[in-house]
């Protein structure tokens, strides 16, 4: 008998909803307060998960699944490429990284790369959200996983969720096509989480764990 060692990836993806009442409490909560001076952004308060947890605001809805994504050939050849290659340009941050959505339920292809709803940049079927802070990595214990969130404010992404990704890009958008050579489109999942409304706000953690928690693979 054969003993083979594989080295799994899997995504926990997390989605919190509020809703319009909710999102509105928290920015009017929010936008005379001093302590969060950090969150502003050209004067006004920006939505970002640490809001609805600091007010004491819970999502009405939860949702959750697990090893519901395939790392693509770009994600490969950026995770390999800086053990034994040509590093990327720029890697993921705080200020490199986006959480995409759309509305396209087709398969996963190991060589896409943008969300199958990303139809350019009038795409209404898709939506790319800057990461709302720089990725954690955690790797003091198996399996080490690599995790990015991003917030979705009131008036974005008010479609069906059926298909989620990310990439390396630096502003919100609609679109990853023509955004230059050191683009990458790391990952996508199918599966279907829901319609936001307009006036909701969704956030979407991935938490993407690499290798079997054991460390001991599996015996074929």
């Amino acid at each position: 008998m054969s003993h083979t060692e594989y080295a799994a990836v899997s995504t926990s993806l997390l989605i919190r909803k509020w809703d319009a009442d909710q999102a509105d409490f928290v920015l009017r909560k929010a936008a005379d307060d001093a302590a969060l001076r950090l969150l502003r952004a050209g004067g006004h308060v920006t939505i970002r998960p640490e809001l609805f947890e600091h007010y004491g605001v819970e999502p009405f809805e939860v949702w959750q699944r697990d090893n519901v994504n395939n790392v693509l050939q770009a994600g490969w050849v950026a995770l390999l490429g800086g053990i034994a290659g040509t590093s990327i340009t720029n890697k993921f941050s705080g200020t490199n990284g986006r959480i995409g959505v759309g509305t396209s339920s087709t398969a996963v292809s190991y060589t896409q790369t943008s969300l199958q709803g990303d139809t350019g940049g009038a795409s209404t079927t898709s939506y790319y959200k800057l990461v709302s802070g720089a990725p954690s990595i955690s790797t003091g214990s198996s399996p080490p996983t690599l995790t990015f969130t991003s917030a979705f404010g009131t008036g974005v992404a008010n479609f069906a969720w059926n298909e989620f990704g990310t990439d390396n890009y630096t502003t919100d958008g609609v679109t990853t096509q023509s955004l230059g050579a050191s683009y990458i489109f790391f990952n996508r999942g199918v599966v279907t989480m829901g319609t936001k409304a307009s006036g909701q706000t969704w956030t979407a953690t991935e938490t993407i764990s690499f290798g079997y928690p054991s460390g001991s693979g599996t015996v074929s």
